[in-house]
């Protein structure tokens, strides 16, 4: 008898049943008769012979010819099915910023790695997840961004064939490449669980149910004077040409969101702001460790000398020019918008009530 496994996926969207493949996995029957299968899948009977389970190829090469209720195992966790529940001995950390706004460094932060976190250990991280460069099944991508990072806060990769940062040194990707299966084990082994992204989520008020549903996860807003983002953003690429468009953000609306979490205030959010950690690392390290209720000991000391005012930064490897946390000047950058901005950009600026407000609010210069 051959039993053939249907996936039962439960989204925002609806119930759906998905076939797992072809290639065949032998197992027992007395085995797959005392199986929690009805957990996971609708079982159907076709032809006769021995017991089996159809798993695709690549699949099984992950499994590395274990036992069939270990496959069961591995399945469940994998594609999240069984009770809903966040693990509640992880701790999530959301990263939110706009590109250029020192997100990716405060990412690395929270697990205390320079440019490099691939290999797995303590912390989860991923780099920039809702990006268009993301694959997703249909029904996970009708389901939008929200599902996918609340899929994340759990360490549940249902639905998602590719992330486009998973091959970013910032990413804990083990050395692999992606699939749902991996990334769950890594993600699921880890104390800590870091995401941080920059083109989506930026009103943090509209968050609150994701904060609600995990009682260990926080985010950390990152703030970096708007005339700074926007000035980077002209003359490094590929955001430079973004600018040129018309169609990436504007000056003011950067400013405009920034405005808008102002108002907002949730103990479980604390705020970053770009230019105290270039000045003050070692003091916006630790005040970041307190907020997540973590240790804060030598290797975060050792993170902060070795990414911020280090005379030895290695050169950046190709294509990460312009984008390692490494800093052999750390204040350099702050004023350089003063240079980069036209005059229209800067009385933009002046005469917006948000940015004018922010800027009284964080204490950045008008002029």
């Amino acid at each position: 008898m051959k039993f053939i496994i249907f996936l039962k996926i439960t989204s925002a969207v609806g119930t759906e049943f998905k076939h797992v493949g072809k290639e065949r996995y032998n197992c027992s029957m007395s085995e797959a008769a005392t199986s929690d299968l009805s957990l996971l899948a609708e079982k159907k009977v076709a032809g006769t012979g021995t017991g089996c389970v159809e798993l695709p190829s690549a699949t099984l090469g992950l499994f590395g010819g274990v036992d069939y209720m270990t496959v069961v195992r591995r399945i469940k966790r994998a594609i999240g099915l069984g009770p809903d529940v966040p693990n509640r001995g992880q701790r999530v950390v959301w990263v939110s910023g706009y590109p250029r706004s020192g997100s990716s460094t405060v990412l690395s932060m929270v697990s205390a790695t320079v440019d490099d976190n691939r290999a797995a250990g303590q912390t989860f991280s991923l780099f920039e997840p809702c990006h268009d460069g993301d694959v997703l099944a249909k029904w996970k991508a009708q389901a939008g961004c929200s599902s996918l990072l609340y899929g994340l806060t759990r360490c549940d990769f249902a639905g998602i064939k590719k992330l486009w940062g998973w091959a970013d040194p910032h990413s804990t990707n083990n050395y692999t490449t992606f699939s749902s299966l991996a990334a769950h084990d890594v993600c699921a082994a880890a104390d800590v669980v870091a995401f941080k992204t920059v083109d989506y989520g930026h009103e943090l008020s509209s968050w609150k149910w994701l904060l609600d549903s995990h009682p260990n996860m926080r985010i950390i807003d990152v703030v970096r004077d708007p005339r700074g983002i926007y000035a980077s953003w002209k003359v490094l690429e590929p955001f430079a040409s973004l600018v040129k468009t018309g169609k990436f953000y504007t000056l003011v609306e950067i400013c405009d969101h920034f405005e808008k979490n102002i108002e907002y205030k949730d103990d479980r959010i604390h705020r970053v702001l770009f230019e105290d950690l270039l000045s003050f690392p070692y003091r916006t390290t630790r005040n970041v460790y307190k907020f997540l209720g973590e240790t804060y000991g030598e290797e975060q000391e050792a993170w902060v000398q070795n990414a911020f005012n280090n005379k030895h930064c290695p050169p950046p490897k190709p294509g990460m020019e312009g984008f390692t946390d490494c800093h052999t000047n750390s204040t350099a950058v702050k004023d350089k918008w003063r240079t980069v901005l036209k005059q229209s950009e800067l009385d933009a600026f002046t005469k917006s009530k948000s940015c004018t407000k922010i800027a009284k609010y964080y204490g950045y210069p008008l002029h």
